[in-house]
C-alpha cells in the first residue's frame, strides 16, 4: 500500500496536470482513483511474484541439499521458504494454496529422516490436524507411530480425525484399529474402525481377528457382527473353550427369521453334540440383544398445532385416569413437542419470544414482591423449614459410550445434541481411571429406557448402550 501510494502519487502529479483542463476540475478524483488502483494491482502482482520465486529458489535448493545428505541445511531453506508466507510479499490467495504445498513437502521432509526432534514431531502432527486426508502422510505417520510403541493420548484425537477422513483407506483403518485394540477399547472411533477393516473387500488378518474376537468376549457380545468374528477365529485356529460360549449365545438369541443363514448353520456344526444344559450354562453370561423397534423419528414431523391440541388431551385425561400416569403421559407429549421445537425455525422463534415474554412477566413479579416485602415490617425470626426431600421419578438412563479423555466425551454430547437429544455425561472412578460417561436421557422404567434406546440403534445413531441409573 506505501508503494502503491509513492508510485501512483507521483503518476497523479504527472497525468493530472495534463488533462484537468479538458475533463474539469470536477472530474479529476475519477482518474486519480484508476491510476492509484492500477499501481496498486501492478505492486501486488510484482511483488507476488517476487516472493514465490524467492520461495521457487529456496525450496529447488532444500531439495538439492537434501538429496546430498546436507539435512540442517535443507531444513533451515525450507524454514526460510515457510517465513515468506508469513511476509507481506505473497499475496492472500496464492498463500492459502501455495502455502499448503510447501507444508506437505516439509512434512514428507520430515517423515524421512531417521531422527525426530520435537519441532520435526510438532509439524507432522499440526499438518495431520490440518489436512488429515493426506494418504501418503498419514499411512507412513501411523506406521512410524507403531514402530515407536503405538499411540500415545495426545495422538488420539489426531487418529480419529485420520481414521474419519480415509474411511475407505484399509492400511490406515487396520494400523487405528491394531492401535485400539492394543488400548481394548470399544467406544465409537474404534468400533467403526473395526467394522471398516472386518467388512472391507479383502479379508481381516487372522491374528487381528482372533484379538477382536477375544475383546467381544470379555464384552459379552452376541449379536450377528459378534457370532461372524468368532466363527472367523475358530476357523483360523483360535481357542475354542471360550469362543464356543459366545457362539452359543450369538445362535441362542438369534431371530427366527435368520435361523436358516448360512453363518448360523455353520455356528451349528461347532455346536453339534453338545447337550441343553451345557449350551445355557455357555451362553448365560453374555448380553442378548433386544429386538429393533420402529424409528419414531417420523413423529417428530408432525404439525405444530397437533402436538399443542395432545398436550391439552393429555391434561384432560388427568381427571380420568389418575394424575400419576397422565403425567407420563403428558410428559411424552412436551418432549416430542420440544423435538418438533429444535427442528422448526419459525417454531424457534416463537418459543423464543414466548420465553422472553415469560422471563420479563417473572423479573416483573420478582420486583413487586420484592418492593411489598420491603414496605411491610419483617417476619419474626423462626426456624428454617427443612426442604422436601427431591423425588426421583425417572431413576434410568441410557449409557452409550465412555471415554478416558473428555474431550471424545464432549465431543460424542454435542453430536447427540445436534441430533435432538437429552444429551450429557457423568464422570466415574473406575480401576483408579476416570471415565467420562456418555448417557442419554431419563426414564421411569427399564423397559421404556430400552425400547427408546433400541430405535436410536435402530437409526444409527448409537453403537451399543446399557440402561444405568439416572443421575446428573
Amino acid at each position: 500500500m506505501w508503494l502503491s501510494a509513492l508510485l501512483g502519487g507521483l503518476a497523479c502529479l504527472w497525468v493530472l496536470p495534463a488533462i484537468q483542463s479538458r475533463i474539469g476540475l470536477e472530474w479529476v478524483p475519477l482518474p486519480a482513483a484508476a491510476i492509484l488502483t492500477v499501481f496498486f494491482l501492478g505492486t501486488g502482482w510484482a511483488l507476488n511474484q517476487w516472493g514465490m520465486n524467492i520461495v521457487r529458489r529456496l525450496v529447488y535448493d532444500a531439495g538439492v541439499r537434501e538429496r546430498d545428505g546436507m539435512y540442517t541445511e535443507a531444513e533451515d531453506a525450507f524454514r526460510r521458504a515457510m517465513a515468506m508466507f508469513d511476509s507481506f510479499l505473497i499475496s492472500p490467495f496464492r498463500k492459502r494454496e501455495k502455502s499448503t504445498l510447501l507444508a506437505s513437502r516439509l512434512a514428507r521432509f520430515y517423515l524421512a529422516r531417521a531422527e525426530k526432534s520435537h519441532d520435526s514431531e510438532s509439524f507432522i502432527v499440526a499438518y495431520l490436524y490440518a489436512r488429515p486426508d493426506d494418504e501418503e502422510v498419514a499411512e507412513d505417520w501411523l506406521n512410524q507411530i507403531q514402530s515407536r510403541g503405538g499411540l500415545r493420548e495426545e495422538h488420539q484425537e489426531l487418529a480419529f480425525r485420520i481414521g474419519s477422513a480415509l474411511p475407505k483407506n484399509r492400511a490406515v483403518q487396520l494400523a487405528l484399529a491394531r492401535f485400539y485394540l492394543l488400548l481394548e477399547r470399544t467406544d465409537f472411533p474404534a468400533l467403526q474402525a473395526y467394522r471398516r477393516v472386518c467388512y472391507a473387500d479383502d479379508q481381516a488378518p487372522q491374528p487381528f481377528v482372533n484379538d477382536l474376537a477375544r475383546l467381544f468376549i470379555r464384552e459379552r457380545r452376541a449379536d450377528e457382527w459378534a457370532l461372524k468374528i468368532y466363527l472367523q477365529a475358530l476357523e483360523g485356529g483360535a481357542e475354542e473353550s471360550e469362543l464356543l460360549g459366545g457362539v452359543a449365545a450369538c445362535v441362542r438369541w438369534a431371530p427366527e427369521a435368520e435361523r436358516k443363514s448360512p453363518l448360523l448353520l455353520k455356528a451349528h456344526s461347532y455346536l453339534r453334540g453338545l447337550d441343553e444344559f451345557r449350551l445355557s450354562a455357555m451362553h448365560a453370561a453374555f448380553k442378548p440383544p433386544q429386538p429393533a423397534l420402529p424409528s419414531p423419528k417420523m413423529g417428530y414431523w408432525r404439525p405444530l398445532g397437533t402436538r399443542v391440541v395432545d398436550i391439552m388431551h393429555g391434561l384432560s385425561k388427568s381427571v380420568v385416569y389418575g394424575p400419576a400416569s397422565a403425567f407420563q403421559r403428558i410428559k411424552k407429549r412436551i418432549k416430542f413437542l420440544a423435538h418438533l421445537t429444535q427442528s422448526s425455525r419459525k417454531a424457534k422463534r416463537a418459543a423464543a419470544g414466548a420465553l422472553l415474554a415469560v422471563l420479563t412477566a417473572g423479573i416483573a413479579i420478582l420486583l413487586i414482591n420484592t418492593v411489598n416485602y420491603l414496605v411491610k415490617t419483617d417476619i419474626a425470626a423462626g426456624g428454617k423449614a427443612n426442604p422436601a426431600e427431591a423425588v426421583v421419578t425417572d431413576p434410568f438412563t441410557i449409557q452409550v459410550a465412555a471415554y478416558l479423555n473428555s474431550v471424545h466425551a464432549h465431543r460424542f454430547v454435542d453430536q447427540l445434541k445436534k441430533q435432538g437429544l437429552d444429551a450429557y455425561w457423568n464422570e466415574a472412578m473406575s480401576g483408579n481411571k476416570k471415565w467420562y460417561q456418555v448417557r442419554v436421557s431419563h426414564f421411569a422404567d427399564k423397559r421404556s429406557a430400552r425400547q427408546y434406546a433400541e430405535a436410536l440403534k435402530a437409526r444409527g445413531i448409537i453403537e451399543d448402550y446399557y440402561i444405568a441409573n439416572y443421575r446428573r
